[in-house]
């Protein structure tokens, strides 16, 4: 596998990651929490584009 070829998978397995991620928050209810400059920030997982 050339390296091209790996990262275009690698892409391809964290694109469909976020999308089971949020997918999953959803059905929970539950925000996304992430950390952004080292301050936690929430967001509503249905005003995320998957």
């Amino acid at each position: 596998m050339s390296e091209r070829e790996f990262d275009v998978k690698l892409r391809q397995g964290l694109q469909e990651t976020a999308k089971n991620v949020v997918e999953q928050h959803r059905r929970d209810n539950q925000p996304l929490i992430f950390s952004e400059n080292g301050q936690v920030k929430f967001v509503d997982p249905f005003t995320v584009a998957i």
